[in-house]
């Protein structure tokens, strides 16, 4: 042994194969139901099947030793769409309670098998119980019978009847006479008479003349007077009748409340239903529904079904307006501006009820005070400025539906010392040009006369006449000139 030092293996001429996993053998458990089955009674043994792997198993059998119930020692079970394994078998009448043994094993194509013990409990017989109504028509309850219906029963086992064995009452036509057939388990009375549309009708049973054929005794006779109660037909439904209770409008994005009138022959109860969607489905309850109108401009079909209590239906339709809804809008527009600069309108906030106008977006168009421009997709938009006074403005935003809503506002062009220099400046490419005529604009403002400033405002024109083409275009000094003189 080597300590502290660290060995490596080197293969040489090849690649060492991979273990291969283990084999594994089938395997079952066992169960029965019922758990304790009794001696005469229908048993089921069911065999849940672990297959084998390396390989899967394939054609898996699966055998148990059911001699304890008359069957063979290796009875094959059936197997089941779910993987398991079952049969089912009678216990002997005669079997003594008590506990059984038996095996059960299973195997696949490969040979493989495994097994495993079962254990069960044989319970003893059943005691006898009393005859009894295992099933009648009409059932408790019925409703609608036709009212020449026979009456059919059913007893649990063969019986004896005499006498005045059943009795018939109904609340509007009385007391049935009826002449029984059949027995000794099932038995049809068919009456003398029908009965009345409409009425209620009770079936009694005397259980004290009727007894079972059987010689295990007691019990021998059916327990106490069996009853059960059904109602006849009533008179030939006729379907209902409806009406909207239009003409229904609404503006889009909003909700309209639709209703509708209906009508039953027998005076009975309607239930109401919607179609809102036009796909033939009468989705939305009520008698009154409130109906989404998301966009417009459109004429919607909706339809309403009544139904009374026999299942007749009546329908009809109607025609919701959707009015369209213009946008709207916040008008954006400065109080004042500086003459000779633009100043910017915009709208802003734009608000379609809509879903579907909001979507596919809105067009605007401006007006800066003499005349609107075109509509386009710029929310927007610069209004030049040459001269002072009241410029009335507007503004239109308008949906794909042609909804157009427009506002108004007004600007207040004017002209200070201050904001003509700024103009100077903004439009002279020569600053010592722009600091002169400022210069000069500074010297009127603060003339001690007004026929001294009149005559610094002259020099100003003159001056800005003499820049043309030497730091100012003809239309800018000419704008200059003129805005100076509104000072």
């Amino acid at each position: 042994m080597l300590l502290g030092c660290a060995v490596a293996v080197v293969l040489v001429g090849g690649v060492v194969p991979a273990a291969a996993a283990d084999q594994t053998s089938p395997s079952l458990t066992i169960a029965f139901a019922p758990q304790e089955p009794q001696a005469g009674s229908l048993a089921t043994i069911t065999a849940t099947v672990t297959p084998g792997t390396n390989p899967d198993s394939t054609g898996l059998a699966v055998t148990c030793d059911l001699s304890w119930v008359g069957l063979g020692p290796s009875e094959s079970l059936v197997p089941g769409a779910d993987g398991t394994f079952a049969l089912q078998f009678l216990v002997p009448s005669d079997s003594v309670p008590g506990p059984r043994v038996g095996r059960c094993g299973v195997t696949d194509d490969d040979d493989r098998s495994g097994s495993t013990l079962y254990f069960v409990t044989v319970a003893g017989a059943a005691p006898d119980a009393a005859p009894s109504v295992a099933s009648h028509t009409p059932a408790a309850g019925a409703v609608d019978v036709p009212p020449g219906a026979n009456i059919g029963i059913t007893f649990s086992e063969p019986v004896d009847v005499t006498g005045s064995w059943f009795a018939i009452e109904c609340t509007s036509s009385g007391s049935h006479e009826a002449a029984p057939t059949g027995g000794p388990t099932a038995f049809l009375l068919d009456p003398a008479a029908d009965f009345s549309a409409g009425e209620s009708c009770t079936v009694t049973l005397d259980g004290s003349v009727i007894s079972d054929q059987d010689s295990n005794d007691p019990p021998n006779t059916v327990e106490g007077s069996p009853s059960w109660t059904f109602t006849t037909a009533s008179p030939v439904n006729q379907p209902p009748s409806v009406a909207p209770d239009g003409p229904f409008s609404v503006d889009e994005g909003s909700a309209a409340q639709l209703g509708a009138t209906g009508s039953d022959p027998e005076g009975a109860a309607l239930t109401y239903a919607w179609d809102l969607n036009d796909d033939g489905v009468f989705e939305t309850p009520g008698k009154t529904v409130s109906f989404a109108a998301p966009d417009g401009p459109a004429t919607p079909t909706v339809r309403v079904e009544v139904t009374d209590a026999g299942g007749l239906t009546a329908t009809a339709a109607a025609v919701v307006d959707v009015g369209n809804v213009p946008p709207t809008a916040t008008l954006e527009a400065p109080a004042s501006s500086s003459a000779g600069f633009p100043f910017a309108l915009a709208l802003t906030s734009p608000h379609d009820p809509s879903a579907a106008d909001t979507a596919a977006g809105f067009s605007y168009a401006f007006d800066c005070g003499s005349g609107y421009g075109a509509f386009g997709s710029a929310s927007t938009a610069s209004c030049p400025t040459s001269d002072v006074g009241t410029r009335f403005v507007r503004g239109k935003i308008r949906d794909k539906d042609g909804g157009v809503t427009e506002y108004r506002g007004t600007v207040r062009v004017t002209v200070t010392v201050t904001s003509l220099c700024d103009l100077v400046r903004s439009y002279s490419t020569d600053p010592k040009v722009a600091d002169d005529l400022c210069a000069k604009l500074a010297q009127a403002q603060s003339a001690p006369t007004a026929s001294a400033r009149a005559g610094l405002l002259g020099a100003f024109r003159n001056q800005a006449d003499a820049k043309v083409d030497k730091g100012l275009t003809a239309e800018q000094a000419a704008e200059l000139e003129l805005l100076s003189t509104r000072l």
